[in-house]
């Protein structure tokens, strides 16, 4: 006997992408599929850019919990978002504008263009020390996590020992309301420490 009941369909997960509309890479759709990956022009790069000014090795991308953070590598040309120079890792958000050397291409996030939000909810709002207080210490430790970082590389980055890196994350994941890592550099980006 066949069964009546509509069968339930995989959930697919979308990737997040990089569009590049000018130039001669206009149409371009680069996807973001690897949880750590390099992106430029020579070919043993995850995403590769064909193009003379990017350099061979241009940038780090990293999927941390929902964020997607960029880091430029020390490129010649720099990497730009949304016309500010990119200083350190940076988390991209759905409709930034990134620009490798002078090359540029919009951050597309399926996940977040999905989220059902009402427009009247969504503003932009200036940066304002209302979050979670970090010591400087603390803000290291979030920084060299949110680089993928043991807790043991941090120590001897920090030149502390690792039983204290790991009082640093616990009070990181207390100030921040999460139970792990990968929550707290979630957070941190959502509330623009990093």
């Amino acid at each position: 006997m066949e069964s009546s009941q509509p069968q339930k369909a995989q959930k697919i997960i979308p990737v997040p992408t990089l569009h590049f509309s000018e130039g001669s890479l206009a149409g371009r759709v680069v996807r973001l599929d690897k949880d750590v990956a390099t992106i430029g022009r020579r070919e043993d790069n995850s995403y590769v850019i064909p193009d003379p000014r990017v350099s061979r090795v241009h940038a780090e991308i990293r999927k941390e919990a929902s964020a997607v953070i960029i880091t430029d590598l020390g490129s010649s040309a720099g990497t730009r978002i949304n016309d500010e120079d990119l200083e350190g890792p940076r988390v991209i958000r759905h409709g930034d504008r990134i620009s490798f050397g002078p090359v540029t291409a919009t951050f597309e996030d399926p996940a977040a263009a999905s989220q059902a939000e009402d427009a009247t909810m969504v503003f932009d709002t200036p940066k304002v020390e209302t979050g979670p207080h970090l010591s400087p210490r603390q803000q290291q430790v979030l920084e060299l996590m949110a680089d993928g970082m043991t807790n043991s590389e941090i120590g001897e980055q920090l030149g502390v020992t690792e039983r204290t890196v790991k009082a640093y994350a616990q009070e990181l994941y207390d100030k921040l309301g999460v139970r792990n890592r990968a929550g707290a550099v979630a957070e941190a980006a959502k509330v623009g420490l990093l």
